[in-house]
């Protein structure tokens, strides 16, 4: 389960070292992984959530330890990164309600990958 915030967040309990960050669109983002709900509680109801106005992306702890059963931990990680990724390039391309659309959202994560195989295929990613 993935979501969006659209309130505050203290952000100052959270390392900018271990952040990755990434250009969306023009835009800095910071990515936060293995985040635990103790640490943030948006994250007790989703997996993940993107932060449009702090522009954070933040992922939880994905272990089995903290109760996920996925099977493949590493995979789930990055299905859930690309979603929240997806949110923030629609945001920053100016389509807000679609950003915040997480049936579109989830369907482009999904299919993304795909499409992006078939242009490789086809020699038409550039």
């Amino acid at each position: 389960m993935e979501g969006i915030v659209t309130g505050s967040i203290d952000y100052t309990t959270f390392s900018e070292n271990n952040a990755t960050k990434i250009n969306v669109l023009g835009t800095e983002y910071l990515i936060f992984k293995g985040i635990s709900a103790e640490e943030n509680e948006y994250l007790k109801d989703c997996d993940g959530y993107c932060d449009f106005y702090a522009r954070k992306i933040v992922l939880g702890n994905f272990t089995k330890e903290n109760g996920y059963e996925h099977g493949d931990l590493e995979y789930y990680e990055r299905k859930v990164l690309r979603h929240e990724i997806i949110h923030a390039f629609l945001h920053e391309s100016g389509l807000h309600d679609l950003a915040i659309d997480e049936k579109i959202v989830e369907w482009i994560a999904i299919q993304f990958p795909k499409i992006n195989q078939m242009f490789e295929e086809l020699e038409i990613q550039k």
